[in-house]
């Protein structure tokens, strides 16, 4: 699914092109608007967000294949090639990639599935669980230094594995009461036991997110033949699934 975050980066990156190319292109794939002067960059966005997967992957998937084109309308250059940039990295984190002049699902499995980022920022919004504004900010940290120009991987795992913490301590925060075993709230280990001793989560669920923690800590990552990117990528989206499942475990036991 495209997420919120690749919808507003195609929006900046149609902005660099005159309204009347932008209409047209996003007409082609029967994306209807309409463009006020001087409101180019609202009204695509207001256009995109309610629009299907299926049609913002045809417009993506024409914007990737005449790239070269799409540069040429655009000076100075290092404009265009910042927003492709970052349309690019915004897709990787709902799960595609740019290659050969293609834009790929990288897993086709979770093709239906709503954007989990999306999903679960919502979901914290409502939860009433404390923290929730700084476990929302190490998110977003977390993407912006995957984004960023170079990327910071190191950063991108580090902010995702602060917010999953955090997120496990306001849920232990909540499940104390009279006759609760003590815990240190400051050991990640320490409060994952604590959740499975209070019956929140399970003994798999507790080695689950264990083994996800470990993951995306500091000097956990070995070489293999996958990229330094893709790993990041990888362990920020375990991640946040372990976020989802906390979350919503949350929501189901209240």
């Amino acid at each position: 699914m495209i997420g919120s975050r690749t919808r507003y980066s195609l929006a900046q990156f149609l902005e660099l092109h005159e309204t009347a190319f932008v209409v047209v292109l996003m007409n082609k794939h029967n994306i209807r608007t309409s463009i006020e002067d001087g409101r180019l960059l609202t009204d695509v966005i207001q256009s995109l967000r309610p629009t299907s997967d299926e049609k913002v992957l045809s417009l993506l998937d024409e914007i990737v294949r005449t790239s070269r084109d799409l540069r040429a309308r655009v000076n100075p250059k290092y404009r265009h090639d910042e927003r492709f940039s970052d349309l690019h990295r915004c897709l990787q984190l709902d799960g595609y990639i740019v290659e050969n002049k293609k834009v790929t699902q990288i897993d086709p499995s979770i093709s239906d599935a709503p954007p989990l980022e999306d999903d679960l920022l919502e979901a914290l919004k409502t939860s009433g669980l404390p923290d929730v504004d700084e476990i929302a900010k190490k998110i977003n940290d977390s993407s912006e230094s995957f984004r960023s120009s170079p990327p910071n991987y190191n950063a991108c795992l580090n902010d995702i594995r602060v917010a999953l913490e955090t997120l496990a301590r306001a849920i232990a925060i909540t499940r104390q009461a009279s006759g609760s075993p003590s815990y240190d709230q400051t050991k990640w280990g320490v409060v994952v036991s604590f959740l499975k001793q209070v019956g929140f989560i399970t003994q798999e669920e507790e080695k689950g997110l264990a083994g996800v923690y470990s993951f995306v800590s500091p000097g956990s990552h070995r070489p293999l033949s996958i990229s330094e990117e893709q790993m990041a990528r990888l362990g920020r989206s375990l991640a946040l699934g372990m976020c989802w499942f906390l979350v919503k475990s949350y929501q189901s036991a209240t």
